[in-house]
């Protein structure tokens, strides 16, 4: 197919992993021969690796939360003064503050505005009211991130425009020169300790209060156990008081944000996503199959395209602590089976969740898209 120009919105000023997400895409398209640029507010993460990564930003826009006119104006007039300037192929939109900017600024560009992907990224229901209906008629497909979101998106866009791609990890972060000992050293844990680790956004819907409220009973089982907490967020503090509520303060260890993830997977025995809701994949489980970790995940969205119950992993339903701390016993009781599906697991992220197949798939929708533009 010809060289495209495309760029891609991310409203998000932390790391996680829509933002992941994107710069894996666009980097994949540009090994592919792709111009890419990403759009994202001034100063965010995404950015920052974006341009470290010499793919092309644009951060001239605030892409503030909430409704603020005035803020979603300069970004509007922003945006269109650099889509005329750019003259991109395809756009492909991220999240909701982003995508209206996009659609606000393409008005009036009437044959020369170009197609509109949107990708969705987690399992939130969207309210199917006249502006949402308004806005995703305007779409030209929609990619998500496991087959789990499309029901939540039917009678938005007629029925084939969605196809699911699953995202991945990049394998050449995991080539990781520090020993075990010494992470763990530097993390203060013994040799005898039994590393439970989680990766996420600390916020309400990834269920780090399930986890904890299921710590009391995996301490009576496995008194050297001990929890990480890889992230920030909003919910640090209500972690933080549930943890000296349940007397386990001093179990728990709150890195906050890394961008060494890889390396902390080098000090843990396990690892946990407890999400309650949104959660459309799991990223961070494809990260820590890749550093063989066995895995305890909750049965939430698309979880169960990885974690596969008993093959790969244990998985629990969700806001469940009982259960959660019986899986988490069962795997700390039998690390030899808990080892074979860690290998397992690693072994289907390296067989169906791959860079290359996110670049591949994308520029296919992106193909077929243009196609039918060109068709009128």
């Amino acid at each position: 197919m010809r060289k495209l120009r495309i760029l891609h919105t991310n409203m998000h000023h932390a790391w996680g992993g829509q933002p992941n997400r994107i710069l894996t895409t666009a980097a994949g398209l540009r090994a592919r021969g792709h111009h890419v640029c990403v759009l994202a507010p001034r100063g965010a993460e995404t950015i920052q690796r974006a341009r470290a990564q010499g793919i092309a930003v644009f951060e001239d826009v605030e892409l503030a939360r909430g409704f603020h006119p005035a803020s979603l104006w300069r970004d509007v007039r922003k945006v269109r003064q650099h889509l005329r300037a750019e003259k991109y192929d395809i756009i492909d939109t991220h999240g909701s503050q982003d995508s209206w900017v996009v659609h606000f600024a393409l008005m009036g560009f009437g044959a020369t505005r170009p197609p509109i992907v949107r990708t969705r990224h987690n399992t939130f229901p969207v309210a199917k009211h006249l502006l949402n209906r308004w806005l995703y008629s305007r779409v030209a497909h929609i990619i998500t991130i496991s087959p789990q979101v499309i029901p939540l998106l039917k009678g938005l866009v007629p029925p084939g425009e969605f196809t699911a791609i699953y995202s991945a990890p990049d394998p050449g972060r995991f080539q990781i020169e520090a020993t075990r000992e010494e992470v763990r050293a530097e993390l203060g844990y013994a040799p005898e300790h039994q590393v439970i680790g989680v990766v996420g956004r600390l916020a309400p819907e990834k269920g780090h209060d399930v986890l904890l409220a299921a710590a009391p009973a995996i301490l009576a089982a496995h008194p050297n156990a001990r929890f990480l907490f890889v992230g920030t967020g909003r919910s640090r503090p209500a972690i933080e008081a549930q943890a000296g509520q349940l007397g386990i303060s001093d179990k728990l260890q709150l890195t906050g944000f890394r961008k060494d993830v890889p390396r902390l997977h080098k000090a843990m025995d396990l690892f946990a996503l407890t999400p309650v809701s949104g959660e459309s994949l799991g990223t961070s489980i494809l990260e820590a199959f890749l550093s063989e970790l066995p895995v305890v995940a909750t049965d939430v969205g698309g979880v169960c395209e990885s974690v596969r119950n008993g093959e790969t992993g244990l998985l629990v339903p969700p806001g469940a602590p009982k259960p959660l701390a019986a899986a988490i016993i069962e795997m700390l009781n039998d690390p030899g089976r808990a080892r074979e599906m860690a290998l397992a697991g690693k072994a289907l992220v390296q067989h169906s969740f791959t860079p290359e197949m996110i670049a591949e798939k994308t520029e296919a929708v992106y193909q077929r898209v243009l196609d039918r533009a060109r068709k009128g």
